[in-house]
């Protein structure tokens, strides 16, 4: 069994996001998610977390781990994954150093085949409810809307200065005024939000806002 764990902690991804130097889970923060998860969860599988580690300065470090669900797809050709995120807080009691954080997530991706296969190198997280026929929709013509939007870009002080910039899908997300937003991310961390209005059997973008680097991950 020690054996089968070392072996299954060492086959582990690790992501690790620090300014000065690598870090890692260890293999002590790894074991103990696998004992609290076992202890909380239903085994529904091989259970492959993927831990992230992030330097927040003065030798503090914060770690996390990600769980993906079996992928899912129903009447349209699109999958849907559930994906559970963990914080692990190292002062809290045995028991309850990893807790989950809420609300869950999920990941959607166009699949035209029966059964979803392996999930695709970006997954675009489902951020807010939106219908099916929708969700497909704003997957497949992601590229068209967002060539478009880059003449919104040229007009909008936050945007122009990125409009130029390669960007790809990250999110799929609903305004607070209903319409459908698409959510990108540039090859510089930047953020843009698509607001996406159908106008007969067309999308087109709406409205645009953008944000600097650092703002398209959380």
């Amino acid at each position: 069994m020690r054996k089968w764990m070392a072996a299954t902690l060492a086959a582990l991804p690790v992501v690790a996001q620090a300014a000065e130097e690598p870090r890692t889970a260890t293999p002590a923060e790894q074991a103990s998610f696998f004992d609290w998860y076992n202890a909380t969860h239903t085994a529904t599988g091989l259970l492959r977390p993927q831990f992230s580690v992030t330097s927040t300065g003065k030798g503090k470090r914060t770690v996390s781990a990600t769980v993906d669900g079996p992928a899912q797809r129903l009447v349209l050709p699109l999958c849907r994954q559930p994906r559970a995120v963990f914080d692990y807080d190292p002062r809290a009691p045995k028991e309850r150093r990893w807790s989950e954080r809420t609300p869950a997530q999920t990941l959607v991706w166009f699949h035209p085949q029966q059964q979803c296969g392996a999930q695709p190198d970006t997954p675009v997280r489902l951020l807010q409810p939106l219908p099916e026929m929708d969700t497909l929709l704003l997957l497949q013509q992601h590229p068209t809307i967002l060539a478009n939007a880059r003449l919104l870009m040229a007009g909008n002080t936050s945007c122009s200065p990125s409009r130029s910039r390669g960007y790809r899908l990250t999110g799929l997300d609903r305004g607070k005024d209903g319409l459908p937003v698409l959510v990108f991310e540039n090859d510089i961390a930047g953020a843009a939000r698509v607001t996406v209005k159908r106008s007969r059997n067309e999308l087109l973008p709406w409205a645009v806002a953008c944000e600097g680097p650092g703002s398209g991950r959380k």
